[in-house]
């Protein structure tokens, strides 16, 4: 009991000096956090689930302090309503429904066996005041068959669900997507937007790929669109990745040793999100030291894209140099790196191009995402001054955030 005092002592500590915006949308698939992973991850997402309605031991007395909603499931099977409205613990405000029913590896129901159940699951949100998310549904190999149709596309297999469900209490869509390209998972998302509900991407990440192709730098690249396009979609209501310590796919952990961020953790938590933009500047331009090429242009650091990026050429020093047209209050950068980051580098300041003065300076940088708050300075121009690369290659990245007042 002490020991559990103190870790509550220190949570409380952490997020008194820590706090930070979190994103009202972003979540995770996963199962087996320790009390100190829900404190990592609660930096920078609001809700998770485990497949289960209840959850699991490690986080069950951390998760409502760290800020981290636990959203219950029923997975699938013949559910009772009475053990799974005793399993969901206060507090919770979603039921989400069964999980790839369209997979005999998964949930294994025909449309029709689903519409069967749901009923049941309609009793449990009625008794809990939960809001009800639908089958969760993906495209599959080996699928369900009735009446002469297999149920590979998941629309149809949702258009067969609602057909023989009529009168079901649906409050939102649920699908999995698991392709490596963001037009893709728009594409996707647009399927769904026929049956007008908000919808909730319970599990993606970039996994189609022959998985020795499927790099940590193709996963950061891949997370940085998705999320850029997740966070701005207004059919999005919530999304979360899978997962967080899994070996299905090469380099989709959020979580290494208990409480600690993967490099792609650090970067999920980190990642900018709607709402989460007041007093952002806007420069006019946009120039560099260097280029590697004609697709990788200073301007593509601030076009609000976090699929494109800058990249200088395979030398020290660089720089990335922003025009704000006047001269700016500076309050806060972030700057959300590739791969090839900058170990070394100074945030300078100026209003002619020959006075230079320094903001923050950066020394054995980790990459990801870097915040640099606190700032106080002032002038027209905003120099992002590297002097040790990490890597071989140049200084790459995707966007700068600048921020004022």
């Amino acid at each position: 009991m002490r020991a559990l005092g103190i870790f509550f002592l220190l949570l409380t500590a952490f997020h008194t000096a820590h706090a930070q915006p979190q994103s009202a949308k972003r979540g995770l698939g996963y199962g087996y956090h320790s009390a100190e992973d829900m404190l990592a991850l609660s930096r920078g997402m609001s809700w998770w689930y485990n497949w289960s309605p209840k959850p699991d031991s490690g986080a069950a007395g951390v998760y409502q302090s760290a800020g981290v909603a636990f959203v219950p499931m029923v997975w699938g099977g013949t559910p009772n309503a009475d053990q799974v409205a005793a399993a969901i613990p206060a507090g919770a405000q979603y039921l989400l429904g069964f999980n790839e029913p369209n997979f005999r590896s998964q949930a294994n129901m025909t449309p029709s066996r689903a519409a069967a159940l749901w009923p049941i699951l309609e009793e449990v949100a009625r008794r809990k005041n939960l809001k009800l998310v639908s089958p969760a549904v993906n495209y599959c190999g080996d699928c369900v068959s009735e009446g002469g149709v297999t149920y590979s596309d998941p629309v149809t297999y949702l258009d067969a669900f609602f057909a023989a469900c009529t009168n079901c209490k649906v409050d939102y869509i649920a699908v999995h997507w698991y392709a490596c390209d963001v037009g893709a998972l728009q594409w996707y998302i647009g399927r769904f937007k026929k049956y007008n509900k908000p919808i909730w991407l319970t599990e993606f990440a970039c996994g189609d790929m022959p998985h020795d192709q499927i790099t940590l730098a193709i996963q950061k690249q891949y997370m940085t669109a998705a999320v850029n396009y997740l966070e701005n979609e207004p059919a999005v209501f919530r999304y979360a990745w899978f997962s967080g310590r899994n070996n299905e796919i090469p380099h989709i952990n959020l979580l290494g040793n208990s409480g600690q961020l993967t490099e792609l953790g650090q970067l999920y938590v980190n990642l900018p999100f709607s709402g989460s933009s007041s007093g952002r500047l806007t420069p006019v331009a946009a120039l560099s030291s260097s280029s590697e090429n004609g697709g990788t242009l200073p301007a593509n650091a601030v076009d609000g894209n976090l699929g494109t990026r800058w990249s200088s050429a395979f030398a020290d020093p660089q720089y990335l140099l922003l025009d704000f047209g006047s001269s700016k209050s500076f309050s806060r950068v972030r700057i959300n790196w590739e791969a090839a980051y900058g170990r070394d580098y100074q945030l300078q300041v100026s209003n002619d191009l020959s006075t230079w003065t320094t903001l923050s300076s950066v020394v054995n940088g980790d990459g990801g995402v870097d915040e640099l708050t606190g700032l106080s300075g002032a002038g027209r121009y905003l120099r992002i001054h590297g002097t040790r690369r990490a890597t071989g290659y140049g200084y790459s990245i995707f966007e700068v955030e600048v921020y004022g007042g």
